[in-house]
């Protein structure tokens, strides 16, 4: 890049030359490295060797590492998230029905029909394309939604939307949400695909326990495909927003 010529080289040995000044120079051109500034802003530098253009460039080069740590504390939370639900979904408590008082959770709904037997994959590119939303952030997510008129009449494979849980870092817009209050929560080992017998339980323990449905299902693959191909391992969740009568 000739940021670092030699004073003189050796026509017959072709060994090179530095002189101490020069070396006084590999020190400026290291120290600036080790600041991150890359080696095209370094030149400009050199080339007019004025002390405001140093500050300017160093002023530049915090406002740039200020912005990768916040990108790196978004990063170290999402790790963080991830492995405490990783971890809670493994310790799950399966095949019993919970009543939970769950908090509000910011989403993005889509509204497109979807039938458990049928690919996720293609909702979920139309849901990632109709928001713009970085299909980075998608694993661990995703739920699907079963409406109320549709748990009523005991129909549980045809599912009335799609969500993308949102969470702190994630930087769009949240279209809706999922009320506080409370739910019925079963955790059960299998997919969407077996999720209807679940739903069937459920909806005979709210009727067992004078418990009645007052908002739409959401379904979630905790532990899927996704993680690991051991299907002993999934972990899917179903709640369901209830008050007692």
């Amino acid at each position: 890049m000739g940021l670092l010529k030699p004073a003189k080289i050796n026509r017959k040995t072709h060994y090179r030359y530095y002189s101490t000044e020069q070396f006084e120079r590999l020190n400026v051109i290291t120290y600036l490295r080790a600041l991150g500034l890359s080696i095209e802003s370094i030149r400009k530098f050199f080339e007019a060797r004025d002390t405001s253009l140093l500050e300017k460039m160093l002023r530049d080069q915090k406002s740039q590492i200020h912005r990768q740590i916040m990108m790196l504390q978004r990063i170290e939370q999402r790790i963080d998230d991830r492995i405490t639900q990783v971890n809670d979904a493994i310790q799950s408590n399966l095949n019993v029905i919970e009543l939970v008082n769950l908090p509000s959770i910011p989403v993005i709904f889509l509204s497109e029909n979807y039938h458990a037997k049928e690919d996720i994959e293609l909702p979920i590119t139309t849901l990632r394309q109709k928001f713009g939303v970085d299909k980075s952030i998608f694993l661990g997510k995703i739920a699907l939604m079963l409406s109320k008129s549709e748990l009523e009449k005991s129909r549980f494979e045809n599912y009335s939307g799609l969500l993308l849980i949102l969470e702190p870092g994630d930087d769009k817009v949240a279209t809706g949400e999922l009320i506080a209050g409370q739910y019925l929560r079963l955790r059960f080992n299998g997919t969407h695909e077996t999720s209807a017998i679940q739903y069937q339980k459920m909806m005979d323990y709210c009727q067992k326990h004078r418990y009645q449905v007052i908002g739409d299902a959401v379904e979630t693959a905790l532990i899927d495909y996704g993680i690991t191909n051991d299907l002993s391992k999934y972990v899917t969740e179903i709640r369901i927003p209830v008050k007692e009568i």
